[in-house]
């Protein structure tokens, strides 16, 4: 009797747990969404899904005839509220744990900043922070989510794909996450930059097959410079010489390709192998001080003048003024964005904080002041381990 009382007990306290999949959803009930948009729409917020379509990417039903994703738009006062709305068209729930790139359309990002979207993603338990953040630049997010992409089925993933490998290998651009945005926001002493994208060549034919049915495609999605936020407010962009300098100054290079100019015209092209940036800050007589230190080993990629590159003399003046150059790329990055846009991106604050917590809580607000006029000093130091597998250059023994 004992026996069958204590099993009765364990099987009462037992069966709360054992609900089963109380919470499970149905692949056969939900739509994908690889991409978000998000535009302005008069004064209401609009909401642009890249959701994908399983019959046409599925490897057993060999796909279709139509595209391999679909775009749903719905506009509303709130982020979720337009999400939601687009079950007014799309017949399926739209499932956000897999966004890969979030893009905001450059009107939205100037005119109605973007920490609310940001914040709402955050909270949303459903969506991970790790997609990639871009600002579609002179169009609208839609349009960018709107075009069909060769090599890469999902335009998303072409997005993301694509910008994963620009930044390890391509120093004007970058990466962010929702995460880092959010991070980049609420930090004092630095503010957000996130890299842009464009939609290059024609439009009319961005959507459809006809836009991956040739050698060339007529439309195509570009990187293009980095813009720059005062808070959560598109206020700039860069060009490509001060998003270099920017990247090198925040350690976000990591290989790359740039030609620096021969002492007796022509150019040599270095291959970035390593690049390592460290910033310091300290604070003298109340003055806060930067000193930035650069380390770059590289090899020789191409020689398109006379010199010998064989000769030890000749590396080391050439490890010399690529030396020059990069300190001149960040000097001159930090005096644009000075002058243009009064606002500290490299995250010197954040430096002079970490240095002196006390003397930046007091300036914190005036920080952007200080910026302005505030002491860098740069240091470069440049190896070339590799010339290739040639030593010097035939293009003197080419000439009559």
């Amino acid at each position: 009797m004992n026996k069958c009382f204590r099993l009765i007990v364990c099987i009462v306290f037992l069966l709360p747990l054992l609900t089963g999949c109380w919470d499970r959803q149905e692949l056969n009930e939900l739509g994908i969404m690889l991409g978000l948009g998000v535009d302005k729409d008069g004064d209401l917020i609009k909401v642009s899904a890249q959701v994908v379509v399983p019959n046409e990417v599925s490897s057993k039903s060999g796909g279709g005839n139509g595209t391999p994703v679909t775009l749903y738009e719905a506009s509303a006062s709130t982020l979720f509220e337009a999400i939601q709305k687009l079950t007014e068209t799309s017949p399926r729930r739209i499932f956000m744990a897999h966004i890969r790139v979030l893009v905001f359309g450059e009107e939205y990002a100037r005119k109605e900043g973007i920490y609310d979207v940001m914040e709402a993603l955050m909270r949303e338990p459903t969506a991970r922070p790790d997609y990639y953040v871009m600002v579609a630049r002179n169009t609208t997010a839609s349009k960018v989510l709107d075009v069909l992409t060769p090599l890469e089925n999902i335009p998303a993933e072409k997005l993301f794909n694509s910008l994963d490998v620009s930044a390890k290998t391509w120093s004007p651009t970058t990466t962010v996450t929702g995460d880092q945005l959010i991070e980049y926001m609420l930090t004092p002493g630095i503010q957000p930059v996130i890299t842009g994208v464009e939609v290059v060549g024609n439009l009319a034919r961005s959507g459809s097959k006809d836009n991956i049915g040739t050698i060339k495609s007529p439309a195509r999605l570009n990187s293009t410079g980095l813009s720059i936020f005062k808070k959560d407010k598109l206020i700039g962009w860069l060009t490509e010489d001060e998003s270099k300098g920017y990247n090198y100054i925040r350690d976000n290079v990591v290989s790359t390709i740039s030609h620096m100019p021969c002492r007796k015209g022509g150019n040599v092209t270095f291959k970035a192998l390593r690049t390592k940036t460290q910033r310091k800050a300290k604070v003298i007589n109340d003055q806060p001080v930067i000193h930035i230190k650069l380390k770059n080993v590289s090899s020789i990629g191409a020689v398109e003048c006379g010199i010998r590159i064989g000769s030890m003399k000749t590396l080391k003046e050439l490890e010399k003024d690529s030396e020059e150059r990069l300190i001149d790329l960040m000097e001159k990055s930090v005096n644009s964005v000075r002058r243009k846009f009064h606002i500290d991106i490299f995250g010197f604050g954040q430096e002079v904080y970490h240095a002196d917590p006390k003397f930046f809580k007091k300036i914190e607000k005036d920080w952007d002041q200080y910026f302005e006029n505030l002491d860098v000093k740069y240091e470069a130091n440049v190896q070339i381990k590799r010339v290739g597998t040639l030593d010097d250059s035939f293009k003197e023994d080419l000439k009559e």
